[in-house]
């Protein structure tokens, strides 16, 4: 009993270790040499908003998607994608998603897929980034820069790129799209979580208030 039990915590282990191999992990101010493309399932959960920005500007015009999905765990997961226009004068390079400072200094994982969402708002990606980084100021960022052909070109879409996080609550935040210019979209951020002093201050704060509200119920009666 004590070997079977000793094999099956080995297992667990080694099932553990190689789903994680899976994941690309983010951390502060160092870029990783690719973005997975498997190990996740994509579009899981419930799509609970979303935004398309149709950009216009002199470099390059498309259309950019995001979307924030609660999973079945109950934390959020956050996709960004570019359609860049057959019109357009030249290929984005990077795109970035702000802001993700809330989630602190521990690793990020991101994802990319091709496929298109189940329900349409994502479309099928042909370019893939190249690699990801994190900034200390909440920034998230997918780059498609390692040669001109791998940009999201005119005429081409990129892979849906995701990052998994473990918030469960979210604000408006900002898509920024660069090619020497730089342009912005709508789209979503990491909710603050509230300070354990803010918590106190808050309890504190309605301690007063009941105070107050007995009082002046003893005085009226």
């Amino acid at each position: 009993m004590k070997f079977t039990t000793k094999l099956t915590a080995v297992a667990v282990a080694l099932t553990g270790a190689i789903g994680g191999a899976q994941a690309t992990s983010l951390t502060l101010n160092l870029p990783t040499t690719s973005v997975d493309t498997a190990g996740y399932t994509f579009f899981t959960g419930t799509q609970v908003d979303s935004a398309t920005t149709l950009l216009n500007n002199p470099s390059f015009n498309g259309t950019a998607r995001t979307a924030v999905y609660r999973t079945e765990a109950g934390t959020l997961d956050f996709y960004y994608q570019f359609s860049n226009n057959l019109s357009s004068a030249n290929g984005v390079e990077r795109f970035t998603g702000y802001d993700f400072s809330a989630l602190g200094t521990g690793p990020v994982d991101v994802f990319q897929t091709s496929i298109a969402s189940t329900n349409g708002f994502f479309v099928a990606g042909t370019e893939n980034s190249d690699n990801a980084d994190r900034t200390g100021f909440g920034v998230i960022g997918f780059s498609f820069i390692p040669n001109a052909q791998s940009k999201i070109n005119p005429g081409t879409t990129s892979f849906t790129q995701l990052i998994h996080t473990n918030a469960r609550s979210y604000v408006a935040g900002n898509f920024g799209l660069i090619d020497g210019y730089a342009d912005n979209a709508a789209g979503f951020a990491v909710a603050a979580v509230p300070e354990p002093e803010t918590y106190a201050m808050m309890l504190a704060g309605l301690g007063l208030m009941a105070t107050i509200a007995r009082r002046r119920k003893a005085k009226k009666s």
